[in-house]
């Protein structure tokens, strides 16, 4: 048996991450994920544009801490170039309806990458991960993506890591807290305005629960020496199920 089913193995991912974000909430949030040792994967926006988004006053140091993270083992991954909606577009996880590169052409969504990493090389930061806004993207994406050097994607629906398309290694991003599941690989993805002061206690005590199990970017990449299984599909087809029932429900 696969080593990666003997027991769940887990990945924590911080979206959004910009200079204009909740610096005292991510103070604290940074503090219990030092305190617990976790390796987690950065999702970084390299222009922030998106109004949402803008919480507090542009941190000066912003860059500065992202070269940090990295420097402490963190990964950071390409969040998206602006943050900015421009269609209705569900993208290939028919997740959420708005996007910022699905149903592009090719030239678009390459500007807006090659801006993104443009962004990054000058601050000297490394893009170990593509995380799409709103989780929206196309194969048009992952083949600009694979053009620049770029071939993990964290993101789609499945049971562990697998290969792709375009040379491209899925990390799948199953749920938005941390939970205890039977085996897998599973990535949790959280933003900060989620964050109310009693998530803020029951993702601490998670983190404590389930920090054995913690894995970095690096490691989840390590497993995905292998195709897509029908296992994966199951987990993406209940996964798609339950997000189609809560859009009916909202």
């Amino acid at each position: 048996m696969s080593t990666m089913f003997r027991g769940a193995k887990y990945l924590l991912r911080f979206d959004d991450m910009c200079p204009t974000m909740d610096w005292k909430l991510w103070n604290e949030v940074e503090a219990i994920l030092m305190e617990a040792g976790v390796r987690p994967l950065l999702a970084v926006i390299p222009d922030n544009r998106d109004p949402k988004l803008m919480v507090d006053p542009p941190a000066p140091d912003f860059w500065n801490r992202v070269r940090s993270w990295q420097a402490r083992g963190w990964s950071i991954g390409l969040h998206g170039y602006q943050h900015e909606y421009v269609n209705a577009e569900p993208g290939l996880l028919r997740l959420n309806r708005q996007s910022e590169f699905a149903g592009l052409d090719f030239v678009s969504q390459a500007e807006k990458i090659r801006k993104g990493l443009e962004i990054f090389a000058r601050e000297r930061v490394r893009a170990e991960a593509w995380v799409a806004p709103a989780h929206s993207f196309d194969w048009v994406t992952i083949e600009a993506l694979a053009a620049e050097g770029i071939h993990t994607i964290s993101d789609g629906l499945g049971l562990a890591p697998f290969r792709g398309a375009h040379g491209s290694l899925w990390i799948p991003q199953q749920f938005a807290n941390l939970r205890p599941m039977p085996c897998g690989v599973w990535t949790f993805c959280y933003h900060l305005e989620d964050l109310t002061p009693g998530a803020l206690v029951t993702f601490r005590k998670r983190l404590g629960e389930l920090g054995p199990r913690m894995i970095s970017l690096p490691e989840a990449v390590a497993l995905g020496n292998r195709s897509r299984s029908n296992a994966d599909r199951l987990v993406g087809l209940l996964r798609q199920g339950v997000s189609t029932v809560r859009r009916w429900m909202a």
